[in-house]
């Protein structure tokens, strides 16, 4: 099948299947209660992953779960200051591709190479993806004044790694 058919299909029975009271509950704005930084990755779906509905939680999705980039910075500092998550979560996972790239020696072309470079900075451990998931964890505040000056007040930040061979949740 042709994959905008495909789609197109799909949203048809996302439509079919979807009470009309979900939809237009959330027609004046959102209200999500979390924000999740995670890999874009396609198996790494939050909404899936924690069984929830639509406008439950704001996702920001990024190869290896990385916050260096300024729209990134940017979606995390809007969900924290008008949003008002009271909870943002890294969430890092088993087999991610970005972290095996890091591993690998050699350049890495065009913009992959800032992420691939962030995700290095990891290295050294025993669990390459834990120690990412902990360093995004450490640097959001350091980057972003809106998310340090949101911690310990209303924004609790932490850490988690999605096993993908069992579906488990592990909080760091």
């Amino acid at each position: 099948m042709d994959p905008i058919e495909r789609l197109t299909r799909g949203n048809e029975r996302f439509m079919n299947g979807t009470s009309p009271d979900i939809l237009s509950r959330h027609l004046s704005g959102q209200s999500p209660f979390a924000a999740v930084l995670t890999c874009a990755d396609s198996r790494v779906i939050p909404e899936k992953i924690f069984n929830l509905d639509i406008g439950e939680i704001f996702v920001v999705r990024v190869a290896g779960n990385v916050a260096i980039d300024p729209s990134v910075l940017g979606s995390l500092e809007y969900a924290v200051e008008h949003l008002k998550v009271p909870l943002m979560l890294v969430l890092g996972h088993t087999g991610c591709g970005a972290v095996a790239a890091a591993g690998t020696e050699g350049e890495v072309q065009g913009n992959v190479g800032p992420i691939i470079s962030e995700i290095r900075c990891c290295f050294g451990s025993d669990d390459d993806v834990r120690a990412n998931v902990l360093r995004q964890v450490r640097m959001l505040p350091e980057r972003s004044n809106i998310i340090k000056q949101a911690m310990g007040v209303r924004l609790t930040l932490g850490g988690a790694i999605y096993h993908l061979d069992d579906g488990r949740v592990e909080l760091l």
